[in-house]
């Protein structure tokens, strides 16, 4: 009887393991770079962040994401704060509006809900904010969003119990997400890269003239430029 058991628990590991493939049995990593190709995945070395307006792990990235790029391109940016309902309420952060680059490195955004996370970027009405995210990214960025389903939507979120990033959060959504791709390979941040409560109490003028005695912010940034 026992060997039955063992025979039969043996059998479930190892159809988990085909079925679900190497990361997601431990669990896909959150808040933490991970590689998800050995291949540059575009044609430029490129950087791409998709968020929403209202969220604070994104308004945490932005900070680090703006003082890696501020080395390779010229940003125009709006200063911002979360969903003051969230989590982490009426964190500072920066809404990205153009880049211009002054070398190889392309960066793109992809806004796909505003502010308090009940519509749509230009607040249209959405009924399934997963499928909506995933068709916007599939439109604007195509070579993302294999990735995006995979790693967000089709598998288990580390220390999660079985359940996916997207269903995380309230309504189940596309959380903020970096995707890197370059001569390295290509990396996935899903979530933050340092916790919002970091930055607790600053407001955007103070991060944005401060930036650089920040350690989470550089440091974090420093781990986004080490990826390109």
């Amino acid at each position: 009887m026992n060997q039955k058991v063992i025979v039969i628990g043996i059998t479930i590991i190892v159809v988990l393991i085909l079925v679900l493939g190497t990361l997601p049995v431990y669990g896909v990593p959150l808040d933490t770079p991970f590689r998800v190709s050995p291949q540059q995945l575009t044609n430029q070395t490129c950087v791409l962040f998709i968020s929403w307006y209202g969220c604070p792990y994104g308004a945490t990235d932005s900070w680090a994401l703006y003082l890696a790029l501020s080395h390779y391109g010229k940003l125009n940016v709006t200063l911002n704060h979360s969903d003051p309902l969230d989590e982490y309420p009426n964190t500072s952060g920066l809404i990205f509006e153009g880049f211009t680059p002054n070398s190889t490195v392309r960066f793109r955004v992809i806004y796909l809900y505003n502010e308090y996370l009940n519509a749509s970027a230009n607040g249209t009405p959405i009924n399934n904010y997963v499928e909506y995210g995933l068709q916007l990214i599939r439109d604007e960025a195509p070579w993302a969003y294999p990735l995006v389903n995979r790693y967000e939507v089709q598998s288990f979120a580390s220390g999660e119990f079985f359940r996916p990033a997207v269903d995380l959060g309230s309504p189940s959504h596309i959380p903020s997400t970096i995707i890197i791709s370059g001569p390295k390979g290509t990396y996935m941040v899903i979530g933050y890269l340092y916790s919002p409560s970091t930055i607790t109490g600053y407001s955007p003028e103070q991060l944005l003239h401060n930036l650089t005695s920040l350690k989470p912010v550089v440091s974090a940034s420093e781990e986004i430029e080490g990826l390109l």
